[in-house]
């Protein structure tokens, strides 16, 4: 199993939620702590912690902002990215406009985002997918905005992706 890279939300933390949960079920997580930082500075933690490459990046909400950004600067780092609700209708530098990131070729992403999304409209996922073409799968699900009811989906796709799971 690679590890995991995980990018919290604007009011995430590395102990939240979703870090925890992936941990419970054997997963090897590194979550930056981004509390309090603005998204350039994110990034630069991100960008450091994701050099040895070979990765499976995570990111939630503004975190899935960041990870967006860092998956299409940096593809070969990783062999996967999990976006969870990815706040990708916000702009802040380094990002221009959020609206054109799309995944990379060679990096097999999937999104997962809530159809009862109250913080981030679930059409930017869906615009994000349909930019991308072929290369990301969007998994609508009947959830809000921090995904708790989907929280073994999230784990089941970070162990597929990571190499853990063969089936299916």
């Amino acid at each position: 199993m690679v590890p995991i890279v995980f990018a919290h939300g604007l009011e995430g933390s590395p102990e939240g939620t979703k870090v925890q949960w992936l941990k419970a079920q054997g997963l090897e997580v590194i979550a930056p702590d981004g509390r309090g930082m603005v998204l350039q500075d994110r990034l630069t933690d991100l960008e450091i912690e994701t050099r040895r490459g070979g990765l499976l990046l995570v990111g939630s909400s503004y975190g899935g902002l960041a990870a967006a950004w860092l998956a299409e600067q940096y593809p070969d780092r990783f062999v996967g990215l999990l976006l969870l609700a990815p706040a990708l209708h916000h702009t802040e530098p380094p990002v221009v406009d959020a609206a054109i990131l799309k995944a990379p070729v060679v990096v097999p992403t999937l999104v997962i985002h809530g159809l009862h999304d109250e913080i981030v409209p679930i059409e930017v996922s869906r615009r994000y997918c349909e930019l991308s073409g072929t290369h990301a799968e969007l998994v609508e699900v009947n959830d809000g905005h921090r995904l708790i009811n989907s929280l073994p989906l999230i784990s089941q796709a970070a162990s597929k992706m990571g190499g853990l799971d063969s089936t299916s």
